[in-house]
C-alpha cells in the first residue's frame, strides 16, 4: 500500500517541489482531540473533514501536544501516528498483527503522517483532493505491550495526548463546466494561474484521455490533475501537445485541475478522447438488488430472478464479460466490513472449470486470455479465484463509497495445463493457451457486516464503537489475543507459562503464613485476621486473572475479589503502623475501626490511585513518630523501642518493604509482572514478620 502511495503521488510531489504556494484559507477546525495508546483498531480517534468540489489544493494541518491532567512532574512528549483517506477509515495495522480472513489486497491509498506531541505544526498538502469525505485516524503509536511499564497512578505525571486539526483550501481562479464532446480552451496567467474544469463523462467512454494543447513556450510548465471520487492522472505537461490517459468513474462527476507553475501566459484547449470503445455486448450487466437490515452496516446486494425473494444464481456466459455493480454509500456503509463471495453452482464434473473476478471501484476491469485483471496502469492476478471444490471469499474493511464493480469470466482447463499455476498463483498473464472461455452458473454473495462477518473467531466479541461523532465496528479480543479479527495469537501464552505464572503469583502469598503465625504468637489477633484476609484474597483475586481464561479460579467476581484485595492490602498497613504505634488497647480499637471505615471508602473511589496508598502510610507513620516521641521525652531518651528492635527489627524491614515498593512502583512491566509483583508479595510478608513488635520491646 505504501509503495502504491509513492508511485501514485509521484506527481503531486513534483508539483509542491515546483514551489506551488497558493493562497489556503482555513475552512475547518477540529481542536482537543484526546488520543490513545494502540493496542487494537477500537483505539483510534476519528477526526473528519468535508473538501468541496472545485478545490485545486488542500492542506490538513495537525498538531500534538501534552496536558497535564495531574500527579507528579511534567509531561514527556510522545510519538503519534496519524493516517488520512478520501472516503472511509484508512485500514492499518500498526502493530503488524495477523489476520486470518482473505482482505482485498489493491485500495484506495492513504497518506502516513508521523510526529511527536510537542506543539509542532505537521501538514499533508494534497493538489487536486478528491471531493468529499476525509477521514484522519490517529492515536498514540503503538510500542510492545510486554515492554510496557506498569506505574502507579499518581506517582508520575498524568497526561493526555490532544490533537488538533485544521483544513485549509485554495479554490480555482477559473471554474466552468466542460461539454466531453467538444473542445474546450482556457487563458491561464499570473492572476488566474489555476483553473477547475467538470464535467460528467457518458457510460460509453471506457477508458478516456484528455488531450490538451498549449501556446506554453520552453520556460512554460502547467499542472494537469484529472479526479474523481479519487486522483485518477497527473502529469506535468512543458510541451505544446500532451496526452493524460485515465479511466473515468461511471455516474461520477470528474474534474480536471490545471496550475500554471511557470511561464507568464498560456491559452490550453482540452479535449476529451475515448481511446477503446466497447461495444455494448461484450459485457453483459447483473441486476442486484439492495436488501437493508435495522442495524448498523448490515445490508446485502441479492440477485433476484422476477418476483422472487431468494437470492438465485445466473449465467456466465463465453462470449461476454458479466459484471456485478452495486453502490457503497457515504457515512453510514463505511464502518463495517464488506464480504464479497462466489461460488460455482451445477458443475459438470468432466469439465475443469474455474472463475475469475476482479474487483474495481468506479470503472470495472477488463479480464485477459489468461485471467488476470487489465486494469488502467498494470495487468494484475484476481482478486478471487473460484474452482469447482469451495467458494471463495475476499473481505474489505471499512470500503469506499461510490459503484463497485465485480467483474466475472468463467474459463474451462484443459488437462495438463502447465500455465495456469503461473497465471493464477502471482503472476499476471495476458494469455494462457490451454485456458478457454466457457459457461458458467455461479451464485454470490454480496454483503455487509460489522468485523469479519460479525464475528471475531471465537476469541473476541464484535462491538460498535464512536468516535468523532462516527460509529464503526471493530473487535475486542479476549486473553492476550490481537489483530482485527483476534487471530493473531503472538502474545498468547502457552498453557506451562500460564500455569507458571498463577503458581507464583498466587503461592507467594502463602509467605502471609508468617505473618500469621508471628501475629497470633505476639497476641496481635486483629492483625492476624487481616493477614489471613490478605493471603486469602489475593491468592484467589490472582487465580481468577492471572489464569487467561484457562486455568481461572473464580469463587466470586473479578471486580468484588479485587476489592477485596487492595482494601485488606491497605488495611494490613494500616494496623501494622497503628501495633508498631503501641498505644492503649481503646486507643488501637479504634484506629483500627476508623482506618478500616476511611480505607473501604478510599478503596472504592479509585483503588489504584497513589493518594489512596499514601493516606495510612503518611497518617501511620505520624502516629508511630507522635507516640514514640511522646514517650521517649517523658523518659527523657531517645533510645525507644529496645535496643534489639530498634538497631535490627525496624531498620531490616522497612528496608525490606522499600524494597518491594520500588519494585512494586518502578519495575514491573507486562513481561515481569508476575515475577516483580511476586517478589513484591515476599517482601511485604516478611517485612511485616520484622516490623511487628514483640509487646515488651515496646513497654
Amino acid at each position: 500500500m505504501r509503495d502504491s502511495v509513492l508511485v501514485f503521488s509521484l506527481a503531486w510531489i513534483l508539483t509542491i517541489e515546483q514551489g506551488l504556494c497558493g493562497k489556503l484559507e482555513r475552512a475547518a477546525h477540529r481542536p482537543n482531540n484526546v488520543l490513545d495508546d494502540y493496542y487494537a483498531y477500537r483505539h483510534i480517534s476519528i477526526i473528519h473533514f468535508d473538501v468541496p468540489d472545485c478545490t485545486v489544493a488542500a492542506a490538513f494541518k495537525f498538531t500534538a501536544k501534552e496536558e497535564k491532567t495531574g500527579g507528579i512532574g511534567r509531561c514527556s512528549a510522545r510519538n503519534v501516528s496519524l493516517f488520512l483517506k478520501s472516503g472511509s477509515l484508512p485500514f492499518v495495522r500498526p502493530d503488524g498483527s495477523k489476520i486470518a480472513a482473505k482482505l482485498m489486497e489493491r485500495r484506495r491509498r492513504y497518506y502516513t503522517l508521523n510526529m511527536e506531541s510537542t506543539g509542532d505544526e505537521y501538514m499533508i498538502r494534497i493538489e487536486a483532493p478528491a471531493p468529499g469525505d476525509w477521514y484522519a485516524i490517529a492515536f498514540r503509536s503503538w510500542s510492545d505491550p510486554d515492554n510496557g511499564k506498569i506505574t502507579q497512578q499518581g506517582l508520575g505525571a498524568s497526561c493526555d495526548t490532544v490533537l488538533d486539526a485544521e483544513l485549509l483550501l485554495e479554490s480555482a481562479t477559473i471554474v466552468s463546466l466542460l461539454d466531453p464532446k467538444q473542445e474546450y480552451e482556457v487563458h491561464m496567467n499570473e492572476s488566474t494561474d489555476s483553473a477547475v474544469m467538470q464535467l460528467l463523462i457518458p457510460d460509453e467512454f471506457v477508458d478516456s484521455s484528455l488531450a490538451l494543447k498549449s501556446t506554453c513556450g520552453e520556460d512554460c510548465r502547467i499542472a494537469v490533475h484529472v479526479t474523481a471520487d479519487d486522483h485518477l492522472a497527473g502529469a506535468i505537461v512543458n510541451s505544446t501537445n500532451a496526452t493524460v490517459f485515465f479511466k473515468p468513474y461511471s455516474d461520477a462527476f470528474h474534474y480536471v485541475t490545471l496550475r500554471l507553475l511557470s511561464g507568464e501566459s498560456s491559452n490550453v484547449s482540452l479535449q476529451l478522447v475515448d481511446s477503446s470503445p466497447t461495444e455494448p455486448s461484450q459485457v453483459k450487466s447483473v441486476d442486484l438488488m439492495r436488501k437493508s437490515l435495522p442495524d448498523f452496516f448490515l445490508f446485502d446486494y441479492e440477485h433476484l430472478r422476477g418476483n422472487g425473494t431468494k437470492p438465485s444464481a445466473f449465467n456466465l456466459t463465453a462470449d461476454t464479460l458479466s459484471v456485478l455493480s452495486f453502490e457503497i454509500g457515504r457515512v453510514y456503509d463505511v464502518g463495517g466490513t464488506l464480504t464479497l463471495g462466489l461460488k460455482l453452482v451445477d458443475v459438470d464434473e468432466k469439465k475443469n472449470v474455474i472463475v475469475i473476478a476482479c474487483i474495481s471501484l468506479g470503472y470495472y476491469s477488463n479480464i485477459t486470455a489468461g485471467g488476470s485483471c487489465a486494469r488502467l496502469d498494470n495487468t494484475t492476478v484476481a482478486d478471487i479465484y473460484v474452482n469447482s471444490s469451495e467458494p471463495a471469499t475476499v473481505h474489505a474493511p471499512f470500503p469506499e463509497p461510490g459503484i463497485w464493480h465485480i467483474s466475472l469470466k468463467a474459463f474451462c482447463i484443459e488437462e495438463n495445463c502447465h500455465c495456469v499455476a503461473t497465471c493464477l498463483n502471482g503472476t499476471a498473464c495476458e494469455e494462457c493457451d490451454c485456458m478457454t472461455p466457457c459457461d458458467a452458473k455461479v451464485e454470490s454473495r454480496i454483503s455487509s457486516l460489522p468485523c469479519i462477518e460479525g464475528r471475531c473467531n471465537s476469541q473476541g466479541k464484535c462491538m460498535h464503537y464512536m468516535s468523532g461523532g462516527f460509529v464503526f465496528a471493530a473487535c475486542h479480543c479476549s486473553g492476550a489475543y490481537r489483530g482485527f479479527d483476534c487471530a493473531d495469537d503472538t502474545y498468547v501464552l502457552g498453557n506451562s507459562d500460564i500455569i507458571a505464572r498463577v503458581l507464583l503469583l498466587t503461592g507467594s502469598n502463602l509467605a502471609f503464613i508468617a505473618s500469621v503465625y508471628v501475629a497470633v504468637c505476639r497476641e496481635y489477633f486483629t492483625e492476624a485476621i487481616v493477614y489471613a484476609a490478605v493471603m486469602f484474597f489475593s491468592t484467589f483475586y490472582h487465580a481468577c486473572e492471572a489464569g487467561e481464561d484457562v486455568y481461572s479460579i473464580c469463587i466470586m467476581r473479578l471486580s468484588v475479589l479485587q476489592f477485596c484485595d487492595f482494601f485488606n492490602a491497605l488495611l494490613s498497613i494500616w494496623v501494622t503502623l497503628v501495633a508498631m504505634a503501641s498505644f492503649g488497647p481503646k486507643l488501637t480499637a479504634f484506629c483500627q475501626i476508623a482506618g478500616a471505615v476511611v480505607l473501604a471508602m478510599s478503596a472504592e473511589m479509585d483503588r489504584t490511585a497513589l493518594w489512596v496508598f499514601l493516606l495510612p502510610a503518611i497518617t501511620g507513620s505520624a502516629l508511630i513518630g507522635l507516640s514514640w516521641g511522646m514517650r521517649c521525652k517523658r523518659r527523657g531518651t531517645v533510645r525507644y523501642p529496645s535496643r534489639p528492635y530498634r538497631s535490627i527489627y525496624f531498620p531490616g524491614g522497612l528496608l525490606l518493604v522499600s524494597l518491594g515498593l520500588v519494585c512494586y512502583a518502578f519495575l514491573q512491566t507486562r513481561r515481569n509482572y508476575y515475577i516483580v509483583h511476586s517478589l513484591w508479595h515476599v517482601c511485604v510478608a516478611i517485612g511485616v514478620v520484622l516490623l511487628l513488635p514483640k509487646r515488651l520491646y515496646m513497654k
